[in-house]
């Protein structure tokens, strides 16, 4: 398995902690906001990377699709 970065690992536990509280996957702003990223494409390639690793999958292009593969406690 590929290791994360610790932003990476920053980014998953948002993710997680997000849809657990709210049911449903954050938006790339609301995500970037969590974790105080200014730029939503820094964000976008921090999620092209997890999915990359195989830790989430994601519609390009369509809001709140990201899903989460495989936890980083897994």
């Amino acid at each position: 398995m590929t290791e994360l970065t610790n932003r990476q690992k920053d980014v998953l536990n948002a993710i997680e902690f997000y849809v657990s509280d709210k049911g449903y996957s954050p938006s790339y702003r609301e995500l970037s906001k969590m974790i105080g990223i200014a730029s939503v494409s820094t964000m976008s390639g921090h999620l092209d990377k997890l999915k990359e690793k195989g830790y989430i999958t994601f519609a390009p292009g369509r809001p709140r699709t990201i899903r989460i593969e495989k936890s980083i406690s897994a």
